[in-house]
């Protein structure tokens, strides 16, 4: 059985995929080899089959164009990915499965891809809506995390009968193997908060949020802050939005816009309170029971919209100029939120938490072997 494993964007997605394809390649009659479209994702594979003592899998660039080069380099990462599919498809139908960790690579079937099964191993934690998810009707098997995502989209319709299957989710094991490499201090001693605003711009805090939340926390002694925001936020702009968040950075204040530690939980482990919008990342970071402050400068009418679930884990503002007091509180508040903390964490990811990649691995060959 042949099998290619795609990382089709920015090397995070090897935290939630190569503990898979390294399960499925200890298996018996298993081929495994990855393709890569972003050239540091070689550096994460390697750090994380150190971490894990598993041996490098076969790996390959994705050929590209000329245009696809262009597009890359003027960061329209997007379309680049579109195309570079595209132009693979003829090397994919050489494999028996195709798995991926992304929505986008369901077009891999409108394309053309005709011989291999396609798996879906998802990721993130399914309470935000995605314009592409609607392609997971492509995918001849998806893996989900939990039982809360795969309700969601059985109740959707986009599902048919025995095609999807709970296993967890195989990042808890990778960072089972890697949490010791990063320990998070500064000088002064004190815990630190994590502040982790999306990309998505009808949705992110950060235009809004960041330069009051990063005076406020320089003016208060309780709390340091990592300001660590999604990686796609810096898909655009040449830089310059990294460079003038750089700026903000002291010595109580951790600016991060692409470390390793933004990928592998590193922050979400470590820090004391979360400070976000709609990243998924919270419910790592739930997977020890903290407070959480979710921003709502945009005023969104959230409660009792299932997209923002995880807003009833923590107090939500809605005015910037009460951040410092509500972060003041967090602590003693956070009795009010734990119990629905660990109610919704276990909907999300399923039990028992660690062991999720070999239950992917095996939900593959079953698959196949019943297909």
């Amino acid at each position: 059985m042949n099998i290619a494993f795609i990382y089709i964007a920015e090397p995070y997605q090897c935290y939630h995929t190569a503990s898979v394809a390294s399960a499925l390649a200890a298996i018996p009659g298993c081929e495994v080899t990855e393709y890569y479209s972003f050239p540091e994702t070689v550096t994460h594979l390697t750090r994380i089959r150190r971490a894990l003592g598993v041996p490098a899998l076969p790996l390959k660039p994705f050929p590209k164009s000329w245009k696809a080069k262009v597009l890359k380099k003027a960061r329209r990462l997007d379309q680049e990915r579109l195309l570079v599919l595209r132009e693979n498809l003829a090397e994919l139908n050489r494999y028996d499965v195709v798995v991926a960790t992304e929505y986008t690579a369901g077009v891999l079937k409108e394309m053309g891809l005709k011989g291999p099964k396609l798996v879906l191993l998802m990721h993130g934690a399914g309470d935000r809506y995605v314009n592409d998810e609607h392609l997971v009707r492509e995918f001849d098997l998806t893996l989900v995390p939990g039982p809360k995502v795969e309700t969601y989209f059985r109740d959707k319709g986009m599902f048919q009968t025995g095609v999807s299957q709970i296993v967890g989710y195989p990042k808890f094991d990778v960072f089972e193997a890697v949490r010791k490499e990063n320990a998070i201090s500064f000088p002064n001693g004190r815990p630190f908060a994590l502040y982790n605003p999306h990309y998505q711009r009808a949705l992110t805090s950060a235009p809004t949020c960041m330069t009051p939340l990063i005076k406020g926390f320089k003016a208060q002694t309780d709390y340091n802050l990592v300001v660590a925001p999604h990686i796609k936020m810096f898909h655009r702009g040449f830089g310059i939005r990294e460079r003038q968040l750089k700026r903000q950075q002291s010595a109580d204040v951790l600016v991060d816009t692409g470390s390793d530690a933004m990928l592998d939980m590193t922050y979400t482990s470590q820090a004391a309170l979360y400070i976000g919008d709609v990243s998924s990342q919270v419910y790592e970071f739930l997977a020890i029971p903290r407070p959480c402050i979710f921003l709502n400068p945009r005023r969104i009418p959230w409660r009792d919209d299932p997209y923002f679930l995880h807003w009833t884990l923590g107090d939500v503002v809605d005015d910037p100029a009460d951040i410092m007091t509500t972060v003041a509180q967090a602590q003693e508040r956070h009795a009010l939120y734990k119990p629905a903390q660990e109610k919704l964490f276990r909907e999300t990811f399923g039990e028992p938490l660690l062991g999720a990649s070999q239950r992917a691995a095996e939900a593959i060959v079953r698959f196949l072997s019943d297909a």
